[in-house]
């Protein structure tokens, strides 16, 4: 640390103790001093080409969202599965060890190590995430006194719409299970004996994913609407076919698997989907036909409510039961194992209702 200049230091200190060696050689370093600080044993060591951490040892999450936006310079933002996860957001793919980052099109950044640069022509405004230890300061006070300057455990990152469809539709980059298509070429044991097995997986997750940054009001549905508009005609074509399901007012991806199932019958109409009770706003069942007084509900707290408990949820059917409406409950699992006989059920509740 002996060769660090206080200019130097006053750098690092702002970008969570990482440096790039343009930053150091503007502020007074020599190419020999950075040279000494990085050597075996060094005080510093490298993170990426041109960028050096400080200290020794493990580098934080923090460090590694720092340094990928180092890399990707100005206009850069952390996108893909890490900024989901950035936003609170459950159900994307696991935040692996590579973390993508958006730049302008005109941008000469290029991927390296960790970082997977991606280029776009709509840049959008990035938002400023917030690290964990920072939320001691007072969150207005340090927004507002961020300005263009960097600091300590805040990065920017593209808005959850965005960060949503940048997840979606690079499926070459997400991970097996959440690809449209078998990652092996001679197939596999899933695919043999479904042959639509990763095509449906994909479409629900992305319907779940989808679903989830509206539900828990993470972006609005005009932004994910926009977002979904804009997105380019390779590889999105799951999440158009999720955003027809959202549109009609799907908020989960099991409320989707029903929405298909429904649309198979010959006699059932297209219900009201998550839709206020007729005469009771404050009731929003899943599925609802008001004519022949019937609810479908999916019985998942994974997918649907974010954990409604089972005492709120035998509360809300109680309160259909005493205004004269029939309930049918449906678990995930049997509306995938068992779709003909679910079916079955709906429409002779259905028949019921309308006699």
């Amino acid at each position: 640390m002996a060769h660090m200049s206080v200019p130097a230091l006053a750098v690092a200190r702002s970008q969570d103790g990482l440096i790039t060696r343009p930053q150091a050689l503007a502020v007074g370093m020599t190419k020999d001093a950075i040279r000494h600080a990085i050597r075996p044993g060094g005080h510093w060591q490298r993170v990426l080409p041109g960028i050096y951490a400080t200290f020794n040892g493990l580098l934080a999450p923090v460090h590694r969202r720092r340094a990928a936006v180092l890399h990707g310079g100005a206009g850069a933002a952390v996108s893909g599965s890490w900024a989901c996860e950035m936003s609170g957001l459950e159900y994307g793919p696991p935040a692996g060890d590579e973390i993508d980052v958006l730049v302008p099109w005109e941008s000469a950044r290029r991927t390296k190590g960790f970082v997977r640069v991606c280029r776009t022509t709509r840049p959008p405004e990035p938002r400023r995430w917030i690290d964990d230890d920072r939320i001691g300061v007072p969150l207005q006070v340090l927004v507002d006194g961020l300005g263009d300057s960097p600091e300590p455990g805040v990065v920017p990152v593209v808005p959850p719409a965005r960060a949503v469809l940048e997840t979606v539709v690079r499926s070459a980059c997400l991970p097996a299970g959440w690809r449209p298509v078998c990652a092996s070429a001679d197939g596999c044991p899933s695919c043999w004996d479904h042959p639509g097995h990763h095509h449906d997986n994909a479409l629900r997750h992305t319907r779940a994913l989808m679903c989830e940054v509206v539900q828990r009001r993470r972006a609005t549905l005009t932004a994910l609407r926009a977002e979904v508009a804009a997105a380019p005609r390779r590889g999105s074509a799951l999440a158009r076919l999720a955003m027809q399901d959202i549109e009609a007012g799907c908020r989960s991806a099991p409320e989707c698997e029903l929405r298909d199932l429904v649309r198979t019958s010959r006699l059932l109409p297209e219900p009201h989907w998550n839709q206020p009770l007729p005469g009771h706003r404050g009731i929003r069942p899943d599925a609802c036909w008001d004519h022949a007084r019937l609810v479908v509900e999916v019985d998942s707290r994974s997918f649907h409510g974010f954990g409604d408990a089972p005492a709120r949820t035998e509360e809300r059917r109680a309160r259909y039961a005493a205004l004269g409406w029939r309930v049918l409950p449906v678990s995930p699992a049997r509306l995938r194992a068992e779709p003909a006989a679910v079916l079955r059920e709906i429409e002779a509740a259905y028949l019921a209702g309308r006699s």
